[in-house]
């Protein structure tokens, strides 16, 4: 009976306020509306007035935040006069009052000289028996304190995060949270404080204290990683902090699989599915779905090989819950697991379909989106059929959501595009914005281009499309789409209509967009050309000269290759719509600018003589190559003028002395007798950049060949002026069985300007097989702690950089022979050694490309001028000579040709005195 009749109290009140609300609703106006700045601060003489009226300075200083809120400007001396108005009402006893003193003094954020007249008060406050008034004042000092005045008052906060009420102890723990950024060494002085409050039975005081000892040890990975395995191991009283802790255990694993924690901490996570409280069963069932994205080796139910099945039936039980927002976390995290693990989300499926009505829209279209990710065939026309009653009741982020949904589907089930596309079509017909209007046309153009059936109706939802699209880039790109689209169809006519329409009702975008794909289907299709250029007749009077222009330009061919028949016109018809340039941009950047500077400046610039883009860039290697560089690192600045060539080869071997010595010593602090343990240095490759030459930070690796070892050396350039990089690793990912790490080193740090080098040793695996020549390819990122100008904490970051691959040719140094030596050594190879051939087929579209791919590649020295192909030839002999890994001379003889039918082609015989090297050098290429 009692149970009862709280229950229909609680149901009668509950009806009551909300009569009440929508009346408010209904007839509420805002009453500082018209509040004027002017007028605040005629009022705000009140602030001095004796004795002080309290409800009159509490209605102004609500007026006060209400004008800041809005984005009120007020000029610095009306800031000042404020501010100095506001602090006498610390003489006020009244708490109301000066609560809101303290949210005034926090708005205004005044300057380091004023910041001394309330420094006092604060001070007082924070020594006063008031509970309200202590815990407030602190969390203003966070506010407004000068960091040089942070040592000053150090005791007095750190009283306060050990005191007994948990308002001032939270109070000074979010003080020193804010305090970290500014000065870190002040915060330090309290980490057994900290720790102590970590142990708090107060729920926000734990919570606070765990945020703040995670920040400070956020730098160190060691000291991190046993603040969480302590807590983890532990029992926290706050839910709150349960949850963070939670979600610092999944950042660890996911930024570092240690064996030494993994256990501990996915111990932890398994044992916080059956907590009491929901919240932290959620987060727990939410980062084992984390981590089931991020774990891509993982199948079936297992995550870093735990099984998960019971984080899933969590959110299967919280799919029910009769609260709306755990439904909608549950069906949110089953709907980011369907993305890459949908096996494991379909085991919901079940409990995911009555979802499907319900009453909130945004949990009924995630709970639609991850049943089409998860769902059956059969069920797809069901589900489509759903969502479409409610697509106008959504935002645009969950339509985005759908489309995407339905474009995977598509390309799941491809014999349902026909109800799909339709779906689609019937979308962008409807109001949208620019992004989902993109996102509904890229899922068209995908599915046109990976479903062949689905080409024709496709085209034609497109063409209906652009005939009422406002976006103007949109239409130009369905255009482009159209141009190269179109002219494989079995009927290309009957989409000329629908561009002729934009070329005559559109802007002048999308007009000259038109003019272009109209062009190019002439182009393709012939027996259009006749009507085409009729058509492009009608808008030679165009108002926009770019379009007229085109139209003129491509009319005049278009009637040469129609009327004149002539061949020349229609392969200048094909060079007039290809991407392509048959020369090299640079070329003719440095062509143009001879050419103004010379006294032929008044005479038309011809392009006939610009070489490609291939041979501009040999022609530059070439020259680059005569350039003698006196610095072993890549991106050191080179001499200034050319040294003899005595002196030059002097340079030459103090550089390679130096660069012996410091890779010596790299690897003697790595791995003690590394000598003993990696063998004499057999060669070092080039240098390969592996960012951008622009980028913030330039890396290069220096691969170190051994006999059984490589020694990667990062060379890392910092170009950010006011950035210091501390502690640079390289990580490696993706070693595989073939290699094992066995050491590195970090640069400890790099200013801005500075280069320095960090190692990695590699051990390979299995090499006897391969006579040593163990390939492979790394995913590679550079972890630092990067600080600015003024900043000595800093915080860590990864900067991803290329891949690091290991290639055949590595483990080949180029070795040239004299001139006319090739054909003695190559005759005595065939009595000593053994000789291998290959036919290849090479990917290549020039003769002289070819020529180069192959040189890079191996990474031997072209012999007797072989490097160079004479100009008109089909065919080229190529010489190489080179020293594999432990001593072992090759040559090459390649004999490299351009097939009409089957491209570039190549027969390469490599001799070798060892069988296996002959036999890993000839199949290189392949």
């Amino acid at each position: 009976m009692a149970q009862s009749f709280k229950d229909a109290i609680k149901e009668k009140i509950a009806q009551t306020l909300k009569e009440n609300l929508k009346a408010d609703e209904s007839e509420f106006v805002n009453p500082w509306s018209n509040l004027d700045k002017a007028a605040i601060l005629q009022q705000s003489r009140c602030f001095g007035e004796t004795p002080i009226d309290s409800e009159q300075c509490l209605n102004l200083l609500t007026r006060v935040l209400y004008v800041l809120q809005q984005g009120e400007k007020f000029t610095e001396s009306e800031l000042t006069g404020l501010f100095f108005g506001v602090t006498k009402l610390f003489q006020t006893q009244s708490t109301r009052l000066r609560r809101m003193v303290y949210l005034v003094i926090k708005e205004l954020e005044p300057s380091e000289q004023e910041v001394f007249i309330c420094m006092s008060c604060l001070i007082k406050d924070m020594n006063s028996k008031n509970d309200a008034w202590r815990a407030n004042s602190v969390r203003v000092m966070s506010r407004v304190l000068d960091p040089s005045m942070a040592a000053q008052i150090d005791r007095y906060l750190k009283v306060c995060i050990v005191d007994k009420h948990p308002f001032v102890a939270s109070a000074a723990l979010i003080c020193g949270i804010h305090l970290l950024k500014s000065v870190p060494d002040v915060v330090r002085r309290w980490v057994n404080e900290i720790q102590e409050q970590a142990n708090s039975p107060h729920a926000m005081v734990q919570f606070h204290a765990l945020v703040l000892l995670y920040d400070l040890k956020k730098g160190d990975r060691l000291a991190l990683h046993k603040v969480v395995t302590n807590f983890a191991k532990g029992t926290l009283k706050s839910p709150v902090a349960e949850c963070l802790l939670i979600r610092y255990a999944t950042h660890t694993l996911m930024a570092d699989r240690d064996a030494a924690i993994e256990k501990t901490l996915m111990t932890y996570l398994d044992n916080c599915l059956r907590h009491k409280n929901e919240m932290v069963m959620y987060e727990a069932a939410r980062s084992f779905c984390q981590l089931a994205v991020v774990d891509k080796d993982a199948s079936g139910n297992t995550v870093f090989g735990w099984d998960v099945t019971h984080a899933t039936t969590v959110l299967q039980i919280f799919l029910t819950s009769p609260k709306p927002v755990v439904r909608y976390g549950a069906i949110k995290t089953l709907n980011m697991l369907a993305q890459t693990r949908p096996s494991m989300a379909a085991r919901c499926n079940s409990d995911m379909e009555p979802l499907l009505s319900d009453s909130n829209r945004n949990i009924a279209t995630l709970a639609l989106t991850t049943l089409l990710k998860t769902g059956h065939e059969s069920n797809v026309e069901r589900l489509v059929k759903q969502i479409t009653s409610f697509m106008s009741d959504i935002s645009d982020a969950f339509k985005i959501e759908v489309v995407r949904a339905v474009k995977g589907l598509c390309m799941m089930y491809p014999a349902k595009h026909k109800m799909l596309m339709s779906f689609l079509s019937s979308n962008l017909r409807e109001d949208g914005s620019a992004d989902f209007k993109t996102d509904l046309v890229d899922a068209l153009i995908l599915i046109i281009g990976q479903v062949p059936a689905a080409r024709d109706s496709g085209l034609l939802h497109l063409c209906e499309f652009i005939e009422d699209c406002e976006y103007s880039n949109l239409c130009t790109r369905i255009l482009g789409f159209l141009a190269e689209e179109v002219p494989s169809t079995g009927l290309p006519s009957k989409y000329v209509r629908f561009i002729y329409n934009r070329m005559i009702l559109e802007n002048a975008v999308v007009r000259a967009a038109a003019v272009d794909t109209l062009a190019k289907i002439a182009m393709k299709c012939p027996t259009l050309r006749r009507d085409v250029l009729i058509l492009l007749q009608f808008g030679e009077n165009d108002n926009d000269d770019e379009v007229r222009d085109r139209i003129l330009l491509y009319s005049s061919v278009l009637r040469q290759c129609q009327e004149g028949k002539k061949e020349e016109a229609n392969l200048g018809f094909q060079s007039l719509m290809s991407v392509e340039l048959p020369f090299s941009v640079d070329a003719l950047y440095d062509g143009l600018l001879e050419h103004v500077q010379s006294e032929a400046k008044d005479q038309i610039f011809d392009v006939v003589n610009l070489p490609t883009a291939e041979a501009y860039k040999a022609t530059a290697e070439a020259q680059a190559a005569l350039v003698v560089d006196t610095k072993k690192k890549p991106g050191a600045p080179g001499a200034k003028a050319a040294p003899t060539p005595a002196a030059a080869q002097r340079e030459a071997q103090q550089a390679a002395a130096n660069a012996s010595a410091a890779l010596t010593s790299a690897l003697n602090e790595i791995m003690p007798g590394a000598g003993e343990v990696l063998g004499p240095l057999q060669h070092t490759c080039k240098p390969k950049a592996l960012t951008e030459s622009e980028a913030e930070y330039t890396v290069q690796v220096i691969k170190h060949m051994y006999k059984n070892h490589v020694v990667l050396e990062m060379y890392v350039s910092n170009t950010v002026e006011g950035i210091k990089l501390d502690t640079i690793e390289a990580r490696l990912t993706g070693l595989g069985p073939c290699w094992s790490m066995k050491g590195a080193s970090a640069i400890t740090k790099l200013d801005y300007g500075e280069q320095a080098s960090a190692y990695v040793v590699l051990e390979k695996r299995g090499s006897e097989e391969t006579a040593g020549a163990v390939v492979g390819a790394f995913g590679c990122a550079l972890h630092y702690v990067i600080k600015e100008d003024g900043d000595d904490l800093g915080y860590e970051d990864d900067y991803p950089i290329e891949n690091v691959t290991i290639t055949t040719g590595d483990y080949l140094f180029s070795r040239a022979l004299q001139q006319g030596q090739f054909k003695s050594v190559w005759e005595q190879l065939s009595v000593q050694g053994e000789e291998v051939t290959q036919k290849l087929v090479l990917n290549y579209k020039t003769l002289e490309a070819a020529v180069e791919g192959v040189v890079a590649t191996l990474n031997m020295v072209a012999c007797d001028n072989t490097g160079q192909v004479e100009a008109g030839v089909r065919g080229h002999t190529l010489l190489l000579s080179g020293t594999f890994l432990g001593g072992n001379m090759c040559l090459v003889r390649a004999l490299v040709g351009m097939d009409p039918n089957h491209g570039c082609v190549a027969k390469l015989s490599c001799r070798c005195k060892n069988q296996m090297v002959a036999d890993i050098v000839a199949k290189a290429l392949m």
